[in-house]
């Protein structure tokens, strides 16, 4: 396959009209993980993480059948749409949706992100919750037509506000159960996807500890960057405070985790592993809740289950556009104001992967900081004619480096280099001792099982 680096328009990599003599195929990755060495010695330095670093395949073959692909992970936006438009309790609401308000799944906006889909039905929420529809005396003759009949469903009976925010629960609960993954994970079929996710952070941890502490956002509503973190050890601030009840706080995102180094004097260092995360979309642990003094009603739980969670009146899994405590206010607004701040630092490097441009919001953030003379941004990702991430290549500024591989368009399978898992791998670079990691992780492995 064809891997690029670019710098602007150029690319910096050896081309396939190179003589093989002069450069070797393992050059390129090796080319991009030492650039990459120097981006990890840059002071200021976010992540931007996406839906596809929570998705995976894995193959499961059985003799004389073809190969069978199992989502083990968080689908991406497209198919978690298509999955959804195509269940068989949403086709009366969605012909209800074509025929009464002019919404069709299949449009551009809304074929491939449910977000969308879930924010114009919001917009209409609101709307129709504050101005009484107006019905007339034909339509009002037909349902009770209809009801004489035994003909209209539970849904019909409902009327524009209560089908709206009926589909709207449907939505989310439909979403809630594709980000908790509770078959996979009780399975621990998952397993693949955190130790991707363990291996990203663990790498991290090799940066030089005289630098800030990263900055890690995502637009993910799952939890597998918390449990990772968690099964490594490694400290983060999410922007909870609290002890059995937590509760969101932004100021936080102010303090660190130090150690004192001198008991004679005030002397403090900032601990190693530790990092910044920033779940900018929300999480599907997050849950809108009433506390005693609290300014901000968002409660973090922990042990977040489908069971639990459906429900709940307000899960944090999505913004709702029109309404100002969710979409203006607290936490979404905190959370992009930190996200405006980090990117506005003089000298920063945001690296996005997973990432497809697809959120406006972000985007605009992100666009901002090209006004910065010295903000560069590291797209891991393909750009194509028809996406963001070639739009973004035509502007031919080498302060955009976009790094990745051709997709295969006869092997839909394929994993190229600007997937989280090969990225990992491959480009990210590694500073530590792997072998003596995994020796520690056996040893304590084998110390739980003496200590039972």
């Amino acid at each position: 396959m064809s891997t690029f680096f670019y710098k602007g328009e150029e690319n910096i990599l050896p081309s396939s009209e190179t003589p093989a003599i002069e450069f070797s195929d393992n050059s390129k990755p090796s080319k991009i993980k030492e650039a990459f060495l120097k981006v990890l010695d840059n002071k200021n330095l976010s992540f931007l993480l996406g839906s596809g670093c929570s998705s995976c395949e894995i193959k499961q073959t059985k003799e004389g059948e073809e190969d069978i692909y199992q989502q083990i992970g968080i689908p991406v936006m497209a198919p978690l749409a298509k999955e959804f438009y195509g269940l068989a309790g949403f086709q009366e609401a969605r012909g209800w949706l074509k025929d009464k308000l002019r919404i069709d799944v299949e449009s551009k906006t809304f074929a491939t992100n449910l977000e969308s889909f879930l924010s114009t039905l919001h917009s209409l929420s609101f709307y129709h919750s504050k101005v009484e529809p107006l019905k007339s005396d034909n339509a009002g003759e037909e349902d009770a037509k209809q009801q004489e009949k035994g003909t209209k469903s539970e849904f019909g009976k409902l009327d524009t506000a209560g089908k709206i925010n009926h589909i709207i629960v449907e939505a989310r609960n439909f979403i809630l159960e594709k980000m908790l993954n509770e078959d996979n994970v009780t399975s621990k079929q998952d397993e693949h996807v955190l130790n991707i996710y363990k291996q990203f952070y663990r790498k991290l941890l090799s940066r030089n500890s005289t630098l800030p502490r990263l900055s890690i956002f995502t637009t993910n509503y799952d939890m597998y960057s918390e449990k990772a973190m968690d099964l490594l050890g490694i400290h983060y601030v999410n922007g909870f405070t609290g002890g059995i009840c937590k509760f969101f706080n932004p100021t936080i995102f102010n303090y660190a985790l130090a150690e004192k180094m001198d008991l004679s004097q005030s002397k403090w260092s900032v601990i190693d592993n530790f990092f910044y995360l920033y779940k900018i979309h929300g999480s599907v642990n997050w849950i809108e809740a009433e506390g005693e003094n609290k300014l901000f009603k968002v409660r973090e739980i922990q042990e977040a289950s489908f069971d639990k969670l459906k429900g709940e009146a307000t899960i944090m899994i999505h913004p709702t556009p029109l309404k100002y405590n969710a979409s203006l206010g607290s936490p979404y607004s905190d959370l992009f104001r930190e996200l405006q701040r980090k990117l506005m630092v003089n000298n920063n490097i945001l690296v996005t992967i997973g990432y497809s441009f697809s959120d406006e919001h972000i985007n605009n953030l992100i666009f901002q900081a090209f006004t910065i003379p010295s903000f560069r941004l590291i797209v891991i990702g393909e750009p194509t004619e028809y996406n963001k991430i070639g739009e973004l290549k035509k502007l031919d500024d080498p302060r955009i480096w976009i790094i990745g591989e051709e997709f295969p368009k006869d092997d839909e399978h394929y994993i190229p280099l600007h997937f989280f898992k090969r990225f990992v791998d491959e480009v990210l670079p590694d500073l530590t001792n792997e072998d003596l990691d995994e020796k520690m992780e056996t040893t304590i492995n084998n110390l739980k099982n003496l200590l039972q």
